[in-house]
């Protein structure tokens, strides 16, 4: 056997076909559980044995760290620890950070730029729209975010944004605003020297177009370029991979058009529907060999996913049995839903032996998980909830991140403005106002501006000692870091020490538990910064919060953590992974599909959100339906989800548990009650 022999091994033929095309652009259409990884690492190692390139020209972007992860751990296993550190494997936006920071003063930005989380990002919008007179309670922070987001994933500017035809009233009343917004955020970023996360993208778009020096270098370092997940691709990330691909054109993609899932933040289902149109030199393979799931899951799925126009025509398929039909609950409403899964749960889970963590209990956003929550804890269920409050979201995390990235960038208004109050000391908003009027006329960072108030006596002694504090401790930090005084660990302990943060979480917490879980949160981000230093070559603070940004809660948990729970997450939140047993909850038209979706007339991507859910499951799927739900604070009826229809009766067995009667009967509103006809008066009787 040839020493390269062995990595097309236990191939089916479209996946050895995949492996073996190694010269110019290939598509690669992977249905769900097709082995899209194993094709991808196995075509990776066969070109480093073959050796038509060395490891280092290998380059493979997906976009998870958690997929990155896997893939890079794979290669190693298949080619060695030492060559496969020699690949990137990366996310797009880890790879393009990685370019930013060496490239980055091309476009005018220092390159000890910090990262903008989502809540700096909305802390700088916030100003702008107080600025511009706009922030009040008919306008909301998070639209204009989102808004922006997408443009910059669209590849809008502030100029060409205005031109994006508004399609609701209320779009229309953000829309004459958007140019003015998305301008002053740019610039309030730029004053930070902070770049939020699609200017990751966006502006090494920008380098690579304008500066084609730079370009060449990238080029010619990267013989081959393999993108996971195509199908979730923007506008900005298609483009970076038409330049980065040049000539040679050795573009190898994989992707399912039918889990295209993420248009509402700028992916374009296009790029891997034009992949022939865009390069007409490819070859496209298709897997459609499923090793997941039953052939009844598959062929559920397929029914339903056939009904949209514009895709890619293939049918998935399996050897590993027919199995059981899928079940369909149809309940009264939420609270019967929640209640009917748990029993149905208990069920399979005593007639089956399977673990909790073999479930998962799936919904279309994250208000559905509340009531979930409660049932499973009177039924003593243990449980996960995914996509809940973020680590970063909560204050303590945010308090001493801020802390760390005011030390390592000085221009970071967003978190400068966070922490200058914290702990307490008395530095209002008056104050800070006066602060961005001397940053405006005189270029100063806030921290400058702040220095130059005190200098000139602008602050009342009080808030002086204050000003003076944090400034000092600031700069202390800032020595302490860049001259290595101790290891990050122990600076970052110091830090919390010094500020006196634990003695302001005891002031500032209701009880004792409360007090309990903030501080763990801060014990957390000091044992991530240990951690990140045992694994890191060459650890610093700036690296650490770029790792953090790019990996966001994965940082701060423990490693080899697996808990014996059910899963409760969006359908979102479930690209990519597979259960045993998947419940699939709130199918009724207005929440799977989307309201949205009904009112546009967009259904197709609602319906592939229903597919990836069918996927999802190995040996058993169960579907709810609810007669009525609590929506916007009232009970209505609900009608079928009309993918529902999709699906042939035959897979199906009905556990109906109520009658549509009763819940007409309950939901409707009462009769109104007769009038009654006044009585006729009786003739007053004289005296």
């Amino acid at each position: 056997m040839s020493s390269f022999s062995r990595f097309l091994e236990g191939l089916n033929p479209p996946q050895r076909a995949a492996v073996e095309h190694t010269e110019g652009p290939v598509l690669v259409l992977a249905g769900a559980g097709s082995g899209k990884t194993r094709v991808i690492t196995r075509r990776i190692a066969h070109i480093i044995a073959t050796k038509l390139a060395e490891p280092s020209q290998v380059l493979a972007v997906t976009f998870t760290n958690k997929a990155a992860g896997e893939m890079r751990e794979r290669v190693a296993d298949l080619v060695g620890s030492e060559a496969a550190k020699e690949i990137t494997i990366s996310t797009f936006h880890a790879f393009c950070l990685h370019m930013l920071r060496r490239q980055i003063t091309h476009l005018g930005y220092r390159s000890n730029f910090t990262i903008a989380s989502e809540s700096d990002s909305r802390t700088l919008i916030r100003r702008v729209t107080e600025e511009l007179g706009v922030q009040n309670e008919s306008f909301d922070t998070g639209t204009f975010q989102s808004a922006i987001s997408l443009a910059k994933n669209t590849g809008e500017t502030p100029e060409t944004v205005k031109d994006r035809p508004a399609r609701t009233a209320n779009e229309e009343k953000y829309q004459q605003y958007m140019t003015e917004v998305y301008t002053r955020y740019e610039s309030a970023l730029r004053a930070a020297n902070s770049l939020d996360f699609d200017d990751l993208l966006s502006l090494t778009h920008r380098l690579l177009k304008e500066h084609p020096r730079v370009l060449a270098e990238v080029r010619h370092q990267y013989r081959y370029v393999m993108v996971d997940e195509y199908q979730d691709t923007n506008a900005i990330q298609y483009e970076l991979l038409r330049m980065l691909v040049g000539e040679h054109c050795n573009l190898f993609v994989v992707g399912d058009d039918d889990q295209a899932i993420y248009g509402w933040r700028g992916a374009d289902v296009r790029n891997i529907l034009g992949f022939e149109r865009d390069f007409p030199k490819a070859t496209v393979i298709t897997m459609d060999q499923n090793y997941r799931s039953t052939t009844t899951i598959l062929d559920a799925a397929n029914h339903v996913i056939k009904n949209n126009a514009s895709r890619r025509e293939k049918k998935l398929w399996s050897d590993l049995g027919k199995g059981r039909a899928i079940d369909r609950f149809v309940v009264s409403d939420e609270d019967a839903e929640a209640k009917e899964a748990l029993n149905w749960l208990k069920h399979i889970r005593s007639r089956t032996k399977a673990a909790w963590s073999d479930f998962a209990v799936l919904y279309r956003s994250n208000v559905q998980s509340r009531v979930f929550e409660v049932v499973f804890r009177q039924g003593d269920v243990p449980y996960t909830v995914f996509g809940g409050q973020d680590f970063f979201e909560r204050a303590e995390v945010k308090d001493i991140i801020s802390y760390l990235k005011v030390i390592a960038n000085p221009r970071d208004e967003a978190a400068f403005l966070r922490v200058v109050n914290v702990p307490r000391r008395g530095v209002g908003d008056a104050t800070l106002h006066q602060a961005h009027d001397i940053c405006r006329t005189e270029g100063k960072t806030l921290g400058m501006a702040v220095a130059a108030m005190i200098e000139r006596g602008m602050v009342a002694p009080k808030i002086e000692f204050g000003m003076r504090q944090f400034l000092n401790i600031v700069q202390r930090y800032r020595q302490r870091f860049k001259t290595r005084d101790g290891d990050l660990f122990t600076i970052v302990r110091g830090l919390v020490t010094d500020i006196d943060y634990l003695g302001e979480l005891q002031r500032t917490s209701r009880t004792a538990e409360q007090y309990e879980s903030r501080a763990q949160c801060v014990e957390t981000v000091c044992q991530a910064i240990q951690r990140y230093e045992e694994d890191a070559e060459y650890p610093t603070l700036a690296n650490f919060l770029d790792v953090s940004h790019l990996n966001g809660d994965a940082s701060f948990g423990s490693k080899d953590e697996r808990r014996d729970t059910v899963s409760l997450m969006t359908i979102h939140s479930a690209k990519g992974l597979e259960f045993p047993y998947v419940f699939i909850v709130g199918l009724e038209d207005g929440n799977l599909p989307h309201d949205r979706s009904l009112v546009d007339g967009n259904l197709d991507e609602e319906r592939r959100l229903f597919y990836v859910a069918l996927t999802r499951g190995r040996k058993h799927v169960t579907l709810f339906e609810a007669l009525s739900r609590v929506r916007h604070g009232r009970e209505k009826m609900c009608k079928p989800s009309r993918f529902l229809a999709e699906i042939p009766e035959s897979l199906l067995v009905n556990q109906v548990r109520a009658v549509r009667e009763m819940v007409e009967e309950k939901v409707a509103p009462p009769e109104p009650k007769p009038k009654k006809k006044p009585k006729p008066r009786e003739p007053r009787k004289g005296l």
